[in-house]
């Protein structure tokens, strides 16, 4: 009987454990029905087209900005259309007149003509994610176009030629500079543009200054791109220029060096904003992202120029931003006196029309 009862209870507790194993397999099946994979539907859309950009910004330099945006955006293309700002705006004014834009986004130095944009309805207003913390100075218009990063013009200068630095914008129109000078083409480049109306616009400058220049034998450059390296080889001693290419110049050996005016720098907005209307503008608005984004300020910074986001850093050879005097844009005076200065200038200049 014992023998019997033993042979029992074993066949017992083995219908037992297979019991619970059943059970528990069953426990274990619904605990992975209720963890399955979400939708694939709640996924974020992989944004792709292409985008065209018209901009005054260095070729070079735009094209490696968009290789890296690339390597971000694979399925977005950027055709790119680079020429001058005087020669950018009269394309997007001359396809207006065609009856549309083909512009997607734009990016050069005429921050007057972006307002005139925005007045017309011609400018998307887009509230970049990448924009939350932004100081709203380079969100223009409520995020109808933003400022990326900043340029000043200063007199840039070689060093071996010249063994004091200049001070005031006025050094460029002495002596030691005869027949050495040059300065951008205002009716060409859109930062020369704006440093003339600044200059002009300032107490103790005016239109004498820019006379002091053409009696000193001023030679005039389509872009700042030719006035750094004719000043990095010594055809030129001063340049009226933008910093950041100075920097760069210095930064990979050439003799050159950057002398901020006593009188003050000039901040040339260089905005980039999307066309209203774009038939990519989900493309537009990820490249405009990406200008902003943690990623481009810092690939900004590798190029030589000072971000808008303070965060990524600054390139070698920068002042800090809160030591650098800059001249005041007047907007008002730009506005009222866009035609008046270019026919002035060609007047005093017929050379460099």
């Amino acid at each position: 009987m014992k023998k019997l009862y033993k042979v029992m209870m074993s066949l017992a507790l083995v219908s037992l454990a297979a019991g619970c194993a059943s059970g528990g397999n069953e426990q274990v099946k619904n605990a992975n029905e209720g963890t399955k994979p979400v939708d694939s539907a709640k996924e974020v859309k992989e944004v792709s087209g292409t985008v065209n950009l018209y901009t005054s910004e260095s070729q070079d330099l735009v094209n490696e900005m968009i290789q890296d945006f690339k390597k971000k955006q694979p399925k977005i293309d950027v055709k790119i259309y680079r020429s001058g700002t005087g020669a950018v705006i009269s394309k997007i004014e001359a396809e207006q007149m065609g009856g549309a834009i083909q512009a997607d986004v734009i990016w050069f130095a005429d921050i007057d003509y972006y307002s005139k944009l925005a007045k017309k309805g011609m400018l998307e207003k887009y509230d970049s994610p990448e924009a939350a913390n932004l100081d709203k100075r380079y969100a223009y218009e409520d995020g109808k176009y933003y400022e990326v990063r900043q340029i000043f013009n200063v007199i840039g200068y070689n060093t071996l030629k010249i063994k004091n630095a200049p001070k005031s914008w006025q050094d460029l129109g002495s002596p030691e500079y005869k027949g050495k000078v040059a300065i951008a083409n205002p009716n060409y480049s859109g930062a020369a543009f704006l440093t003339l109306a600044s200059l002009v616009n300032t107490n103790g400058m005016g239109w004498d200054y820019f006379s002091s220049l053409k009696n000193n034998g001023v030679k005039f450059e389509q872009s700042n791109g030719n006035l750094t390296s004719k000043l990095a080889t010594g055809e030129y001693y001063g340049v009226s220029v933008v910093d950041f290419m100075v920097r760069n110049a210095k930064n990979s050996g050439s003799p050159v060096e950057i002398a901020w005016p006593s009188e003050g720098s000039v901040l040339i907005p260089t905005p980039v904003g999307i066309i209203s209307g774009s038939k990519n503008k989900e493309a537009s608005q990820k490249l405009m992202d990406y200008l902003l984004s943690t990623d481009g300020q810092k690939f900004f910074v590798k190029q030589g120029y000072i971000p808008v986001k303070g965060d990524a850093g600054a390139p070698e050879g920068s002042p800090k931003l809160d030591s650098i005097k800059v001249m005041p844009l007047d907007m008002k005076f730009l506005e009222d006196n866009r035609e008046s200065l270019k026919t002035k200038f060609g007047e005093l200049f017929s050379e460099a029309k």
